[in-house]
């Protein structure tokens, strides 16, 4: 390899960069940083105890993956979807997930159905924890339909709408219905039907596009 002039040395100020992405991405998924919030370069560069130039490519990247948008009045914060935003993520979720949900039925061993009825069974109407328990039937899901490729596009819509699921999870009254459309989705994937599983999906993301709207009304709120 000597002289063949290749440099593979790994340079510390890009794994240093790539460490903030994960932890301002973490703390926006996880709601420690709330949609809406101001991002100043300051500010993190105090928090995460790098120097501003880490933090300007970290928010950079965090803004190509939709995390992080400009401010209507200055500066970065913290995504708020859009309603024009809201109904394109649906549209194409509408579509995906009675997919996922198909081949779930058709690939899924019965330890992950199995799985997937355990996670949905921990949906608690009122509870506080339910944003990880839909994580990790989506999760499962994913896992399950053997499609790396659609899991990586349905992950990424999840991503998006990471403070819409949040805040519509403690709205009173959604997880009741979603505890339900649960119990529906993994009644029929249990007959492996993936006609009427499908069907159940689509109940589902029309029941959580409707969420989603009076969950952006609420962050649009809050916001700074």
């Amino acid at each position: 390899m000597a002289g063949s002039g290749l440099d593979l040395r790994v340079k510390q100020d890009k794994l240093v960069r790539d460490k903030v992405v994960d932890a301002l991405r973490e703390a926006i998924l996880d709601g420690a940083l709330q949609p809406g919030r101001r991002l100043t370069e300051r500010e993190l560069t105090e928090l995460t105890g790098v120097s501003r130039t880490s933090v300007r490519e970290a928010l950079r990247r965090l803004q190509a993956e939709g995390l992080v948008e400009e401010s209507p009045s200055r500066g970065l914060r913290v995504s708020i979807p859009t309603a024009e935003e809201i109904e394109q993520i649906y549209e194409i979720r509408a579509e995906l997930e009675p997919l996922a949900v198909r081949l779930f039925v058709e690939r899924a061993t019965q330890e992950e159905v199995d799985a997937l009825a355990s996670v949905a069974h921990e949906v608690t109407p009122g509870g506080d924890s339910n944003k990880d328990v839909l994580d990790r039937f989506d999760k499962v899901l994913l896992d399950g339909c053997r499609n790396p490729m659609l899991a990586e596009l349905l992950g990424g819509l999840y991503s998006r709408i990471h403070a819409l699921r949040r805040v519509s999870a403690a709205t009173p009254g959604r997880m009741t219905v979603t505890k339900q459309e649960y119990a529906d989705l993994v009644e029929a994937i249990r007959r492996r039907s993936a006609a009427d599983a499908a069907e159940a999906a689509r109940r589902h993301v029309a029941a959580a596009r409707a969420s989603a709207k009076v969950a952006m009304s609420l962050l649009e709120q809050d916001a700074d």
